[in-house]
Formats: structure tokens, sequence, C-alpha cells
């Protein structure tokens, strides 16, 4: 059988068992849930290069907007319109920018006198769909600085212009106006939506989808190349001995025997000589590929989670051993037996391999979590039939019957020079031929397992890189950073007023409202430059009534939208001790010529509201980019972005002010509202 046949043959029998296929007790389906570490993906939706065209910075900043971090919007469009770049769409993504995330008292005057010019400088373009929108934000403003003062108490009117706006435009308004308008005016709002809002939270397939942001690409699958197989020691001195011999041995069957017995001789030693070479070889390397590949398999030493040189770091290792292990327990088809034997030295070789191959190839061992699991799921397809263990060889009867045929006719020829008188050539041929027979057999045989081996590498390449294009088909419906936020966005409208209906709170009790947000443990994702998403978060609800302060709390699953374990707390003012805040970083100023500006370099920061009971409410935002990560970003701005999508920045002056001032809060913060709303001026 040549090398061909060997292929062919070893094809045929990997192809009735190495499908990746469902069988009885077997785990085969896709792991949503199993999420791991951290992702950041590489998409450039916040990128900004200085030679942009306005378009470019533009789309950009309606990317920050969209992702919930309006200040970054609010700098580039300011910059857009004082050049000259103004359209009516980006004044009106430019009132939204500086409104949004803000409550009244963080509008200054510099923001109105900004916001005015915007308007004056719409005057002068044609109307149309944005500027239209940007008239309604106005409204609801001119509205909220009029009730104020005394002097308008029905929005009826702003709202009846808000529901002529198409769908897409009152989404936005009524997400970025959450903290400036009144919570009369939100309750209008969320009364048109409500319904809309209830959808909206699970749209366009959230919970098929959003899973899928905290999944790390996918790492392209590598060939995995067998090492050589190393012949026995004195194989090569022993098999030119051998030959040497046989050709002496021959040379002597030619002078020692008649010519009768030579004739005979001749052909019988020659097709037993091919057959035992030709049939050993191919004996010989299956029973090498077999037992390399049950090496492969079988259980041995446990694995030490340590580097194995190379600049390959142990961090790594440990964490690509942690992932194997917990993939093929979570893999485990539910049959009784004992599956860690089972799978125990598949486990390890994959441990092995895998670090052999990516180790130092400064990628995030979450990049091949879809591999590990899809080689778990490919054991675990087989664990009924014990499949990993066998190793069935069609032609190995064939080849160990044809090779003793050989050996036998080989045989019979030496009897035939034995019995022709030539002793000395039977002697010698019997010593070489057995001799050279054995090590070209030993040594081919290992040659072509090695090529076996090949094939076989080859195939689960092939294997695998389609199992890689269907991982990256599955992913390829990832959501959008914007999507994130407007479900979380959503999530946060949804959860304030369910604890307002809980509380059985109507709209004129709230005189304000807070909602923050903080990453819980599990997955969490971002692309660059992005703000941190989360898998699972605790949302805090304040509700300042004229009375107290009711704080909810409760744990959502943001992969199904779903909220657990509500947790409740009243209080009056008076019961409030402080409100602080601690920062992990460093602020430092950086001179630059005559000039200076302020660096940060902060990883969190925890705020802290505490009761005079000494019980104390805490929310923390972090940016949780890694060192090692390889993007190159500004911390100062990760952390900004992560304290806007937290809620904190813009919670922290009304809590201080409530804790500072107590049961006195509403009557200043009456009084701040008011001073607010003459500097609104048109």
């Amino acid at each position: 059988m040549n090398t061909a046949e060997f292929s062919a043959t070893m094809s045929d029998r990997r192809g009735g068992g190495s499908r990746n296929e469902a069988r009885d007790g077997a785990t085969v389906g896709q792991q949503i849930g199993a999420l791991y570490g951290n992702a950041v993906h590489n998409e450039n939706v916040y990128n900004l290069d200085p030679g942009d065209i306005p378009e470019r910075r533009h789309e950009v900043a309606r990317n920050f907007l969209a992702g919930g971090t309006p200040r970054p919007a609010e700098r580039i469009l300011g910059e857009l319109l004082s050049t000259g770049e103004g359209t009516t769409q980006r004044a009106y993504h430019y009132f939204l920018a500086v409104v949004s995330d803000r409550s009244f008292h963080d509008i200054k005057t510099e923001h109105v006198d900004s916001i005015s010019d915007a308007r004056k400088m719409l005057a002068l373009l044609r109307h149309d769909e944005w500027s239209a929108a940007f008239e309604v934000v106005w409204e609801f403003l001119t509205f909220a600085r009029m009730r104020m003062q005394g002097e308008a108490d029905d929005s009826s009117q702003v709202v009846a212009s808000f529901k002529t706006l198409p769908d897409a435009r009152q989404e936005e308004i009524h997400l970025h106006l959450q903290m400036i308008l009144g919570t009369a005016e939100q309750a209008s709002l969320d009364a048109a939506r409500a319904q809309r809002i209830t959808i909206e939270r699970f749209r366009p397939g959230r919970r098929a989808r959003a899973w899928k942001f905290f999944e790390p690409d996918p790492a392209t699958p590598r060939l995995s190349v067998p090492p050589a197989s190393v012949p026995e020691p004195g194989t090569w001195p022993r098999m030119i001995i051998g030959l040497l011999l046989t050709g002496f041995g021959l040379w002597q069957a030619m002078a020692g025997s008649t010519m009768a017995g030579f004739l005979v001789f001749l052909p019988l030693v020659a097709v037993g000589g091919h057959l035992a070479v030709k049939h050993g070889i191919t004996r010989r390397a299956w029973q090498a590929w077999k037992q390399r590949r049950r090496s492969e398999v079988m259980p041995g030493a446990p694995l030490a989670a340590v580097s194995p040189g190379h600049w390959v770091p142990t961090a790594f290792v440990k964490e690509i051993y942690q992932l194997v292990d917990q993939r093929f327990t979570d893999a485990r088809p539910h049959q009784a037996g004992d599956w860690p034997r089972y799978v125990g030295g598949i486990r390890d070789h994959l441990k092995r391999r895998l670090v052999a191959q990516y180790g130092n190839a400064r990628l995030e061992p979450a990049k091949v979590d879809w591999l590990i699991s899809w080689h778990a799921r490919r054991v675990a397809s087989g664990w009924r039939t014990q499949e990993l263990f066998c190793f069935p060889v069609p032609c190995e009867p064939r080849s160990t019957r044809l090779c003793t045929v050989g050996v036998v006719l080989a045989s019979a020829a030496v009897t035939v020079l034995a019995l022709s008188g030539a002793y000395l050539a039977v002697v010698l041929l019997g010593l070489g031929g057995g001799l050279a027979v054995e090590r070209i057999t030993h040594l081919m045989g290992l040659r072509r397992a090695d090529e076996l081996l090949l094939q076989d590498a080859r195939d689960l390449l092939e294997q695998e890189t389609a199992a890689y294009e269907e991982r990256r088909r599955e992913l390829a419906d990832r959501p959008t950073d914007a999507e994130m936020a407007r479900w979380l966005a959503l999530d946060k409208i949804y959860l304030r007023n369910d604890a307002m209906r809980r509380a059985k709170l109507g709209e004129h009790d709230v005189v304000t409202h807070v909602v923050m947000t903080e990453g819980a443990d599990g997955a969490r994702a971002r692309v660059v430059k992005g703000p941190p998403r989360f898998a699972r978060y605790s949302v805090q609800i304040f509700l300042l009534t004229r009375s107290g302060v009711r704080e909810a709390r409760v744990d959502l699953d943001f992969l199904t939208g779903e909220a657990r374990d509500e947790r409740r707390n009243l209080f009056n003012y008076n019961s409030l001790a402080s409100a602080s805040v601690t920062e992990k970083g460093a602020r430092a100023a950086e001179v630059v010529g005559e000039d200076f500006r302020l660096v940060e370099s902060l990883r969190s920061r925890t705020f802290r509201l505490t009761l005079l009971s000494g019980d104390a409410i805490t929310v923390v935002a972090e940016n949780f980019r890694q060192q090692k990560d390889d993007v190159v970003e500004n911390d100062s701005e990760l952390f900004s972005a992560a304290l806007q999508t937290s809620g904190i920045d813009a919670a922290l002056p009304i809590l201080e002010a409530v804790a500072a001032e107590g049961s006195e809060w509403i009557l200043r913060d009456e009084e701040r509202r008011a001073r607010w709303s003459r500097d609104w001026t048109a």
C-alpha cells in the first residue's frame, strides 16, 4: 500500500467519527451564559484622526451620543458649529449632547448661550426634520423654565408637538432629556411611550444577541504539526550492516548454489522480500500511528500550570488550563461514567497544544475559548460509545497476512539455497536479510506514520476552520455599542417607572430621581475608547419626594432584561449623614510652555451615601482597561465614559445637596431651579 492508499484509508476511517454530531446525551449547542472575562472589540466607532473630514467627525460624535457618553459628542459638535460647519442635524445633536446627562443646575450660562447661538444659526437654514426636532427640545426646556417661574403648568401642547416627530427622534429626546425634565414632563413622555418602551427594550433580538457583545473575536485556528517520530537508537547502523550482509549473501548464493537452485531461489526471495518490506512498513506505520494517537488520549500525570519557556507567560498558561478544565466540565453528558478519566488525556493534550500554539502570540485566552468549547463538545459527542479510545485500522489484518506470506516465501528461498549446498549464503541472508527488513520497516513505518499524523492534523485544521467560520457567522450580528447603550437606557426608564408604581408614587409625588448602575460580577466588554458594558448590573434608584427618599436596588440580567432580588429602603432627609466620593488614581498638572493642563489617570470612583444609623449605600464606577491591552487609549477619557454611563456624575450633585441640606433640600432646590430658569433666556 502506497502513501496515497494510506491517506485514503485514513480518511475513510476518520469520516465516521470526526464530525461534530449530536448523539444521545451529548451537549453540542452553543454555550450562552458561559461568558468569559473581558472583551475589547477593535471597532473604530469612537476613533478620530486629526485630518478627518467634518462628516466623519459628525459620525463619531453621533456614536458618542448614542453610546451614552455625550460630553465628547458635545465637544466635537461644538467645534464643528464654531468653525462654520453647521447643519440642522448637527445643531440638533449638539443640543441633545449639551442637555444629555445633565440636571438643570448643571446647565450653566455658557451652555445656554451656545444653544441660543445654535438656534440663531438654525433660523438661517432650511426647515427640515432636524430643525423641527430642535424646536421640540427647545419647547421642552422653555416649558420647564416657565413652570419653575409659575407661568405654566400644562405640558400637553409640548407633548403634542413631540408626538409629531418620527419615532427615532422621539426616542432620542426621551432618552437624553431624562435629567433636565421635571417628573411631570417625564411622566407625560413615559405615558406616551410606555408600551413602546416595554417592547423596544427587547428589540432588535436582544435576548438572542446581547450575549454576543461579551464574546471576543475568535482566534484563527492553527495547524498543529505533530513532532517527528524518533527511531530507536542504532537503527541506521543496524540497517546498513543488514544490507551489507544481505548483499554479500546474494553474491555467495550465486557462487555457491546450483544454477537450478539459484533460479528457484531468486523469484522466491524477490517476491517474499517485497511483500515483507512493503506490508511490514504498512503494519509498522499503523502500529506507530495508533501508539501516538493513544498517547494523546490516555490519562497521564497531572500537568503543572507553569510556563514552558519561550516567552510564554505563566498567567496565560493558567488561564488556558482553567478554561479547558471548565469547558470539559460544562460539556459532560448527562450519563453515568467516569468522565474525568475519559477526557483526562485529551484534555491535557489540548492544554499543551494551545499553550504551544498561542502562548507567545500575545493573545487573550478568551479568544480561543470557542475552540476549547468546540473540542469539548466534540469529545462529548462520542462519550456513549467511548469513541475516544477506538482506533480501528481496516487494513491492519490484511497487511499482517501479506507480511507473513512474504516472510514464508523468503524462508522458502533460503531453504532452497540450503538444499543447493550454499550454506554460507544461507547464514548471511538469514542474518542480514532479517536485520535489514526489520530496520527498514521500522524506519519507513515511522515516516509513513508521521505522514498519517500530519494528514490528521490537516483534517482537524479543516474541521476547526469550518467551526471558526461558523462561529464568525454566529457573531456577525453582534450588537453595536449604541444598541447596548440604548437597551440600558430603556432599562433604567422601565425600572424607575416600575419602582414608582410599586411605591405607589404619582408623577407629582416625586421631586426628582436618580438612577445609577454598577457593573456586577460576570462578563464585561467594550469597544475601543468606549465605556464598559456588563452582562449583569446592580441598578440603584433614588426617588426623592417631599417627605423623604425611597431607594430601591435591583439586580439586572442585561442579557435577558430581567430584574431580580429587589431591595428597598425608606428614610427621611434628616437620616442622611453624608455623601462622599473616593477615587483611585492620580491627578496632575502638565506644564506645556507657558500653559498647563490637568491630567487625570483614574481607575475607579466609589460613591457612598451614609445614614445616621451607620448604614452606607455605595455605587462603584470603574475603568476596567487592563495594562496588557495592546490598544493605546487615554485612561482619563475611558474613565469619564465609565462615569457617564454609570450615572454617578449626574447623581452626585443632587445627593450631595440632599446630604448637606437635609429637610431644607427641597426649598433650596426650588431656589436653584428658579435661578436656573432666569439664566435660560431666549
